[in-house]
């Protein structure tokens, strides 16, 4: 009963309301999620800044592999600092380095702190820990309560046995496909809702390889619910060309490989250059496959009933860590509060459904008739990190104002590219070194790491 009358806890919606003020007043647009919906999102860094793949494109300093880890104190008080900033439930990303490079004991101890304090963590990692040792990941799950992680694969990736400079993407296919097949196992052996994202570089060797990756995204959308690419910036050791700027070409390339043109604006999280958001359904039936795109290019009734739902009551409601009724409970507080939100609901699927008429009628035989059919979400993100060059102009400055994804430093909420920018050593002016393992926080071993960060499975993320 106490969720039904207090829905939407005062603490989360100050969180967003602070992220809404700060938010500069040209972006305060009607589609605009941050200060909104969430008050953004946030990582940690030097919890484990080794890595044992030395990639093409890296975004961390040539010291970091020598860095100890951090010590469970330190990454606490990170964490400590992110619920403050972005609220209960706030996103955060548990990153590196390759951070599953940690015992596991360790990593399963941040992951359940973070449930403990009512963050929603994300594992960003390569993998391959989990491919040497899949029951690191299945104790994530259960001993830790992991919900979500993140898992890298792509061409510019050097160091997984196996693997050695991969022609193309497609013949990475095998790689993913254990991955995929490593999240379903996780999740019928855990019982638990396991929720997975691919991260992608995008470099000039593997651009035209995106149409490519997005079929096999759609092909396994039961296992990944979004996939996020990355074009390359000028930043710490990357040794491939920055594609900076070519966000346009990458986005022509997934619509190519979704067949059909894809509304990057789905919603505006920050500055419009910074993070750009496709929503979509998958939908089987027999042997037919359709994209459905919830917010469509062109649309003004999509946009205006998005515009809706994230200026109503349902601003800023999530359903993480939380059992099943209780989400029941708060979204029935919401609706006795605002009546008109199920009505409205209810008469946009109403008019979806006559506009999606040419293949609806074979969905619903197929449901009556005991066919096979899914229908499971993708979401498309291309991240676009910038350069120091970049954050000298005026709009580089325009868009760490309004960044949604920061850094708790030295007790402030500091802007990922601002972090990618300074590197390790404009980041030890802030903070001071880092500190060995705190012996009585965590144990003094842990698995060296030689070569690079993995860019993607590191700490410079999105």
């Amino acid at each position: 009963m106490r969720r039904v009358m207090v829905p939407l806890r005062q603490e989360r919606l100050q969180a967003i309301a602070r992220a809404w003020q700060d938010l500069p007043d040209p972006l305060k647009g009607p589609v605009q999620a941050l200060g909104r919906q969430n008050a953004g999102c946030a990582a940690v860094y030097r919890v484990m800044d080794r890595c044992d793949f030395s990639c093409d494109a890296c975004y961390l300093g040539s010291d970091d592999d020598r860095s100890p880890p951090g010590g469970f104190a330190r990454a606490r008080g990170q964490l400590d600092e992110v619920r403050r900033s972005l609220g209960p439930w706030g996103n955060v990303q548990l990153t590196g380095g390759e951070i599953t490079l940690l015992p596991v004991d360790e990593l399963v101890r941040l992951v359940r702190y973070c449930r403990e304090i009512e963050l929603d963590a994300i594992v960003m990692s390569h993998g391959e820990t989990f491919r040497r040792d899949p029951t690191y990941l299945t104790r994530l799950v259960t001993e830790g309560g992991l919900e979500k992680v993140a898992i890298h694969v792509d061409t510019t990736q050097r160091g997984r046995p196996g693997w050695s400079r991969p022609a193309n993407e497609r013949a990475l296919h095998p790689l993913r496909d254990e991955f995929a097949a490593l999240i379903r196992r996780t999740r019928a052996e855990t019982g638990r809702p396991l929720r997975a994202c691919h991260t992608v570089t995008v470099t000039d060797k593997n651009l035209e390889d995106v149409p490519e990756i997005m079929r096999w995204m759609v092909d396994n959308a039961d296992a990944f619910h979004l996939v996020s690419f990355q074009p390359a910036a000028a930043v710490g050791r990357t040794r491939v060309h920055s594609l900076e700027g070519a966000h346009d070409r990458v986005w022509r390339l997934i619509s190519e490989g979704l067949g059909q043109p894809m509304n990057r604006h789905a919603f505006q999280f920050g500055h419009p250059d910074c993070s750009e958001v496709a929503l979509a359904f998958v939908v089987r039936y027999g042997s037919t496959r359709q994209i459905v795109q919830v917010h469509r290019p062109d649309a003004p009734v999509d946009r205006r009933f998005m515009s809706a739902l994230l200026r109503s009551r349902f601003r800023g409601f999530v359903h993480d860590g939380e059992p099943l009724p209780e989400v029941l409970a708060r979204l029935l507080g919401i609706f006795v509060r605002d009546p008109r939100l199920p009505a409205q609901a209810a008469a946009y699927c109403v008019y979806r459904a006559g506009t999606e008429r040419g293949w609806l009628p074979e969905l619903l035989r197929a449901m009556a008739t005991g066919q096979p059919w899914s229908i499971r979400t993708l979401s498309v993100v291309v991240h676009n990190f910038m350069s120091p060059a970049q954050l000298a102009t005026d709009q580089g400055r325009q868009r760490v104002q309004a960044c949604g994804f920061r850094l708790p430093v030295d007790g402030r909420m500091v802007s990922m590219c601002e972090v990618n920018a300074q590197g390790r050593s404009g980041l030890e002016e802030l903070t001071g070194p880092a500190s060995p393992l705190e012996t009585a926080d965590t144990p003094a071993e842990c698995t060296p790491g030689s070569g690079s960060s993995d860019r993607n499975a590191g700490a410079r993320r999105p």
